[in-house]
């Protein structure tokens, strides 16, 4: 093997490697201020059934399902949780934590039920509460 054609292996293996280990580190999950959106007489409602002040204008955020302080109505008059935050300052989320991905350490190999491919056993059948849930009591 030639000494460039070596250095062309060694260079293509460390890319390789750089890019297996670039996204191994911890994830944190930052908290962040949602974007600002407007609404004024005259415009189409963000959503329909929100109960506010149609004279004025507002500076509205989407929150989380539940979280929000606009009267959101139903069809049919049904109170809905709200998930439009208006008129106030601006609501600081934090993203939910990541999903685990993996069964905690110490536990038998499995594979969950429905996975793609199926190697015996299967988790839930040797008592493994994996994806976590998934163990009926």
């Amino acid at each position: 093997m030639t000494m460039s054609r070596t250095l062309a292996v060694v260079a293509a293996a460390g890319a390789i490697a750089g890019a297996l280990t670039a996204g191994t580190g911890a994830a944190q999950a930052q908290p962040f201020t949602p974007q600002a959106r407007s609404w004024c007489p005259g415009q189409a409602l963000p959503e329909p059934g929100m109960r506010w002040d149609m004279n004025v204008c507002h500076t509205w955020y989407i929150v989380p399902f539940g979280k929000g302080n606009v009267t959101m109505v139903a069809l049919n008059g049904e109170h809905l949780d709200s998930w439009i935050y208006a008129d106030g300052p601006a609501p600081v989320l934090t993203p939910p934590p990541p999903p685990p991905s993996g069964p905690p350490p110490g536990t038998p190999f499995c594979s969950p039920r429905g996975a793609l491919i199926i190697i015996p056993p299967i988790c839930d059948e040797i008592g493994v509460d994996w994806p976590p849930g998934s163990l009926k009591h």
